[in-house]
């Protein structure tokens, strides 16, 4: 592996090595490795013919489609940046997003494209809206490049993501070229992942673990991918059951939606999975206890951030699992150092802010050199902003945002140590804890919790269950029982908006 090695000289390997055998299957329709090569091809001559340049930027609105990927692949092989935008984008983020890459095309789905004239409008930006539907046809009469195509620039930026915002505002992650060629790579090897696998994408492409992490990972290696247009627990299911999928991966929120579902519809059917995954929240080991009762396959964890990854799982092929809570080990090539308040290295099993080096890392936060520099060091590690620990075996268990940490009567409760206890309970199928504000003790632990389908419990007994595994400040003092948690589009809890939720319940139980 390497970081000259590119992505879209992924795609061309893949064509040549597997030309008939499936790349992409959605919603009934099949391309071919070749086919998705040459629609790749076609693409990039006539984007180039039109005017795009190295390092100039095209940005995306869509849903998940075959077109999705191919529109990405054609910019990256005519040496260009992909800006990628989720469609679920608020008109300020979207125009915040369009300010921030300046695209010189656009590409919308048709039912996005007044979104993207409205951003265009507003920002005055002059980009060409191309209709997404018509990426793969002769675009309005555009003429083809008959040259040799430029060839990208390694150190160049190759895909700018903008964060999902569970924190606020997006933020524009920028990977290199090279980057996201090595990081593909090493996630294939990582977990294993070859061409007789088949890879399920549910999450956004818009979201640099759908595009990046899964689907282009997935072309590293020529593994199939099982593309959904968006998540829904019933169509993962049927793709599950139905497509031979071998390898998923997605937020602990899935899995619960998907036993849900399983449950609901009585469903039957044959799993062939071989590897699955969860990260973006804490680890619920009940629920992954009963979805390996139902598929016979542990859910494995993988920790890291957009900005520097891969960095924390586990090898599917070593058959001894993590202790529960464990996220597994670093991968190699990965570092991982945790400090204390005043910025020291802590003592070896002892609590401290995440900070990692990882075998990919962000290239900056683009054309935001703030907020470049607050988030690395001024040795170059990146500020990952999670508290963690390290046992003496090398399992790294994290704790959740230091943003997030409630701190009682002067102790620091980390919200996934409540959430794991309350996850043991039979009946919980999600839970979010928070700190609440209390004149008494600076802040109250309060837990918003989502029962399983047809289960009941009594607050009290879910308090007296924490009562006898926390320490009495880290016991929740409001436990409130809701029927669905907020989430972005992602899958990921939006804890910031259990806050508000949280604080309404309990002033209308005190009125």
């Amino acid at each position: 592996m390497s970081l000259t090695d590119l992505a879209s000289d992924h795609l061309r390997k893949a064509a040549l090595s597997y030309p008939r055998q499936i790349a992409i299957e959605n919603d009934g329709r099949a391309l071919s490795w070749s086919e998705f090569d040459e629609a790749v091809e076609r693409l990039a001559r006539r984007l180039v013919a039109a005017g795009l340049a190295p390092g100039q930027s095209v940005m995306i609105l869509s849903e998940n489609s075959p077109e999705f990927l191919i529109s990405c692949f054609a910019v990256w092989r005519a040496a260009g940046t992909m800006a990628v935008v989720h469609a679920s984008f608020a008109p300020e983020q979207l125009d915040y997003a369009v300010r921030n890459a300046e695209p010189h095309f656009l590409f919308a789905e048709v039912e996005y494209r007044a979104a993207a004239q409205a951003a265009l409008e507003r920002t005055g930006t002059p980009a060409r809206i191309i209709d997404l539907e018509m990426c793969v046809e002769p675009m309005g009469g555009m003429a083809a490049f008959d040259g040799e195509l430029p060839k990208a620039d390694p150190a160049a930026a190759g895909v700018i993501g903008y964060t999902s915002g569970t924190t606020g505002m997006p933020k524009p992650v920028a990977l290199s070229h090279g980057t996201i060629g090595h990081g593909t790579q090493a996630c294939a090897k990582i977990w294993r992942i070859d061409s007789a696998d088949t890879i399920l994408v549910s999450m956004p492409l818009s979201w640099l673990a759908g595009l990046i992490i899964l689907s282009t990972t997935a072309t590293s290696c020529g593994a199939k991918i099982h593309l959904l247009r968006r998540l829904t627990a019933e169509d993962a299911l049927d793709a599950l059951t139905g497509h031979g999928v071998t390898f998923f991966f997605g937020p602990t929120s899935s899995y619960v939606k998907m036993l849900n579902a399983w449950h609901q519809r009585g469903a039957t059917g044959e799993f062939r999975l071989r590897c699955c995954i969860s990260g973006g929240e804490a680890r619920n080991e009940a629920i992954f206890g009963e979805w390996r009762d139902l598929t016979g396959i542990p859910v494995l964890d993988s920790y890291g951030a957009s900005e520097c990854w891969p960095f924390v799982t586990h090898d599917p092929g070593i058959a001894t699992l993590p202790p529960p809570g464990s996220a597994g080990k670093l991968v190699e090539g990965a570092r991982l150092r945790l400090v204390g308040p005043e910025g020291q290295e802590v003592a070896p099993g002892e609590v401290g802010e995440a900070q990692g080096l990882a075998p990919c890392m962000l290239m900056e936060y683009w054309k935001e050199p703030e907020l470049t520099a607050q988030a690395m060091t001024s040795d170059g590690w990146y500020r990952i902003g999670d508290c963690a620990r390290v046992d003496r075996d090398g399992y790294v268990y994290i704790l959740g945002r230091a943003s997030d940490a409630i701190v009682r009567n002067g102790t620091q409760v980390f919200p996934a140590e409540v959430e794991q206890v309350l996850s043991e309970l039979d009946a919980v199928a999600q839970v979010a804890v928070v700190g609440l504000p209390d004149p008494d003790h600076g802040q109250s632990v309060a837990a918003a919790v989502v029962l399983r389908g047809g289960a009941t419990a009594d607050e009290a007994a879910m308090r007296a269950h924490c009562a006898a595994r926390l320490a009495e400040a880290k016991i929740p003092g409001i436990i409130r029982i809701v029927k669905e948690l907020p989430h972005n589009p992602s899958g990921k809890v939006l804890r910031r908006e259990v806050i508000p939720m949280l604080s309404s319940m309990q002033e209308a139980k005190k009125g």
